[in-house]
């Protein structure tokens, strides 16, 4: 039977990390409801805590990606055996087919080619002529070499620009903290399937795993909106959290060219956007469907706003933040 609880803290995120300790489970896989927003009061008078409410999903069936999957990893090996030992055959049959003369022809670049061959070569050069006729350019034939001009012009230009500058890791991941991490060593499995040449750098503390990727590449892994590096994440907790029950839960977070800071700065600015335009107009605003860490970023920026309050609506994936004035629903 799915459980369902009610939880509180000095804030939000304290809320909902008291109620997923309590239910031992992670973030992914219960719905969060806000139930009320934290009050500091004035002067501690009137204080109230945050309350959210936590409903646990139906578990997920976990299914891995076929290319990590065994039979697709034989099948694969096999593949290329054939492909090689075919590769193979082929030069043999092509060598036993021209012999070992014209082996010795081709080794040689033609210099055992006969004598009238090479002397009628030298004829032909020797009579060449060169004539020279006078190029008449119409104005639309112009306008074609100019553009052509201008898009060479804009690509040596461009070539010239510098190169793009690898972001430098953060402090306190290091190679060394990766090295035999089961979370490090699935990222790694999966850099190497899907032929992606990085660095799997680790901070393990009290909160979890943190995974950062340095590589050289950039945008491959995170995907529209952070959906490839959202799923690159679920995988490896599911994969390392297979036997929380005995083992605890372990936090996972997989990052790579501070694409997490970064897209918490934009929604920071979202919220804060969205903030003035509904306290502008009274009316409530409905915002994109997001994920939960998403969603969380827009709650926690707007919780102490003295104008609006947010909640959330609907069911995954098309889950969404409303932002409305506080007069009207408070």
């Amino acid at each position: 039977m799915l459980r369902t609880i009610q939880a509180t803290g000095r804030s939000i995120d304290e809320a909902i990390f008291n109620g997923l300790k309590e239910l031992g489970i992670s973030i992914d896989e219960v719905e969060i409801d806000i139930i009320q927003h934290e009050s500091k009061g004035i002067l501690g008078i009137g204080a109230k805590p945050a309350i959210v409410k936590l409903i646990e999903r139906e578990p997920e069936d976990i299914l891995l990606p076929e290319y990590l999957r065994p039979e697709y990893q034989e099948r694969e090996r096999r593949e290329r055996r054939d492909r090689r030992e075919q590769r193979n055959d082929r030069d043999r049959r092509g060598r036993r087919e021209r012999g070992p003369r014209d082996e010795r022809e081709e080794a040689g670049d033609g210099k055992h080619a006969p004598q009238e061959n090479r002397e009628e070569a030298a004829g032909t050069v020797e009579t060449v002529e060169t004539i020279e006729t006078e190029t008449i350019e119409y104005p639309a034939e112009r306008q074609q070499r100019e553009r052509r001009d201008r898009r060479g012009r804009g690509r040596r230009d461009r070539d010239s620009r510098p190169r793009y500058q690898a972001k430098e890791p953060p402090e306190g991941f290091t190679e060394e903290a990766a090295e035999g991490n089961p979370a490090a060593e699935f990222v790694k499995g999966m850099l190497e399937r899907m032929g992606v040449e990085g660095t799997v750098l680790a901070n393990v503390g009290e909160d979890g795993v943190r995974l950062y990727i340095d590589k050289s590449t950039t945008g491959m892994l995170i995907g529209h909106r952070g959906e490839t590096l959202d799923a690159m994440q679920y995988l490896t907790s599911l994969a390392v959290n297979r036997n929380r029950k005995q083992d605890g839960y372990t936090r996972i977070s997989i990052d790579t060219e501070g694409y997490r800071e970064k897209r918490e700065e934009t929604l920071a600015r979202l919220a804060r956007k969205i903030a003035n335009q509904v306290k502008a107009t009274g009316r409530a605003r409905t915002l994109e469907p997001m994920n939960p860490y998403e969603r969380r970023v827009l709650h926690a920026t707007l919780q102490n706003n003295p104008y609006v309050a947010t909640r959330s609506e609907g069911e995954e994936p098309n889950r969404r933040v409303v932002v409305y004035p506080k007069s009207s629903e408070e």
